[in-house]
């Protein structure tokens, strides 16, 4: 087995691992914590997930991509993630009282306070985190990254059970940041013992200043969705829509995230090795959407009892909301490798303006939308991950020739999957639905989805086809 092939079964396994355990998480706060609780917190975390674009300036991406990574240029990385971050947790103390006031809720400014702890503890993991990824270290990533779950899990759920509420939370993730510094400095490598230094700090910061500011800009406009609901139609709106785009999530951030922990380091190095990304490119989206739009297709069918199953009656009110959403991530798919690619050919400029184009378009749409209801805001995020996929399709054709035709073209197959993976739980929906329970339905339709699933990509000999013979020879 390539080593790429297997870190991305490592990355795979581990985001699955970490689903699950947050899935549980999930299943057992939504039953008790209230969507108010819920909703408090997501607005925190909203306003401090604006500042954490702000403590990395970037260093990890230039850490990843840099062709030659000198002692004075780590030094300096892991010395300017130490003044970013403190800064950024100073800016988010100072301003904890403004933001609780702005909301009339107090309770916020509490939890940023909490929450600022994690911007003390990154400088001693982040910089470390992205020399594992570079180096394509995955094992001893999915051992960390498992074992903070599970200590992110246990500590929240035992604070929420003793009557902490919204504060279990907050401390659960410090409990992750706590633990995670612990066992990534335990497998630091070896030369990644150095003390500070700003040597090399003008290529750093005009590489990270740009990286960053893209980033800052993307996570405003993402947490605006958050902020927006909060100001105009309360916490419990924020904790419903939250909780339908975290299905949504469940792909395009999680599963995802692990897709580009490994797709960065891979295009960077093939890039360094002066290779052409367009094939691989065009692979790797074609991989992605054959998972996601079945799974799409699946959440959106099932919504009302995925929902029901999962966190209970009390959150009904999502389910509308999550049947728009997952059009959006169906979207998504198709763009989401774009940055990485980019990023890898050191493109920052381009997505920079990218970013600038399009998270001012979602800005004034949540705006706008979060004026009038819940479900515009949804519709407001379809626009612009049609909009996203238009400008990202257009820098990628000027990089790397690939056009958005060509790009749709390549994935007629995965569209093919899913409308055969789709056949069974149809046929359960329409005659069969009043007759079972949530669990039977979900189990029922789920069993002939993941037939109807293998059967397609069987048929249709997609290229994900011929990686599931491999693994299945490899272990006979």
């Amino acid at each position: 087995m390539s080593s790429v092939r297997k870190s991305i079964i490592i990355v795979l396994v581990e985001r699955y691992l970490t689903l699950i355990i947050s899935f549980v998480g999930a299943m057992l706060l939504a039953r008790v914590l209230t969507p108010m609780e819920i909703g408090i917190y997501s607005v925190a975390a909203a306003a401090t997930g604006i500042a954490q674009m702000l403590r990395d300036f970037g260093v990890g991406s230039y850490i990843i991509q840099e062709k030659e990574l000198t002692k004075d240029r780590l030094r300096t990385a892991m010395t300017i993630t130490l003044f970013t971050s403190w800064l950024a947790a100073a800016l988010l103390f100072i301003s904890r009282e403004w933001i609780a006031d702005f909301y009339d809720e107090q309770a916020l400014a509490l939890l940023i306070e909490i929450q600022c702890i994690n911007f003390l503890i990154i400088p001693f993991t982040a910089p470390i985190l992205s020399l594992l990824r570079r180096e394509m270290q995955f094992a001893v990533l999915f051992r960390t990254g498992l074992i903070c779950s599970i200590a992110q899990l246990v500590t929240t759920l035992s604070l929420a059970v003793s009557g902490y509420g919204y504060l279990s939370l907050a401390w659960g993730g410090v409990a992750n940041s706590v633990c995670l510094m612990m066992l990534i400095n335990a497998n630091r490598p070896s030369d990644a013992w150095l003390l500070p230094g700003l040597s090399e700090w003008r290529k750093i910061t005009s590489f990270g200043a740009k990286v960053s500011l893209t980033s800052i800009i993307t996570e405003i406009a993402m947490s605006m969705n958050d902020l927006v609901i909060g100001r105009f139609l309360g916490f419990n709106a924020v904790a419903i829509y939250s909780r339908a785009q975290g299905l949504m999530y469940l792909f395009h951030r999680d599963i995802m995230g692990a897709v580009r922990k490994v797709a960065f380091p891979v295009f960077a190095k093939a890039v360094r090795e002066e290779k052409n990304l367009a094939e691989a490119y065009l692979l790797s989206v074609n991989y992605i959407t054959v998972f996601s739009w079945p799974f799409y297709a699946f959440l959106g069918l099932f919504a009302p009892q995925i929902i029901r199953l999962l966190f209970g009656d009390q959150w009904d009110e999502a389910i509308p909301l999550v049947r728009i959403i997952v059009y959006a991530g169906a979207i998504a798919s198709l763009w989401s490798m774009a940055s990485s690619a980019l990023m890898s050919l050191g493109q920052v400029n381009e997505i920079l303006k990218s970013e600038l184009i399009v998270q001012s378009i979602r800005i004034v749409l949540v705006l706008y939308a979060g004026s009038i209801s819940i479900e515009m805001v949804c519709y407001a995020l379809v626009v612009t991950y049609i909009v996203q996929l238009i400008v990202m399709s257009r820098l990628i054709n000027k990089s790397i020739s690939v056009r958005l035709s060509e790009l749709i073209i390549k994935n007629y197959n995965s569209l093919f999957v899913s409308a055969f993976s789709m056949i069974f739980p149809v046929f359960v929906y329409f005659y069969i639905l009043e007759e079972l329970g949530d669990m039977e339905i979900v189990l029922v339709s789920g069993s002939g989805f993941i037939l109807g699933w293998v059967l397609g990509v069987f048929a249709m000999r997609h290229p994900i086809y011929s990686e599931i013979l491999r693994l299945i020879k490899r272990n006979n």
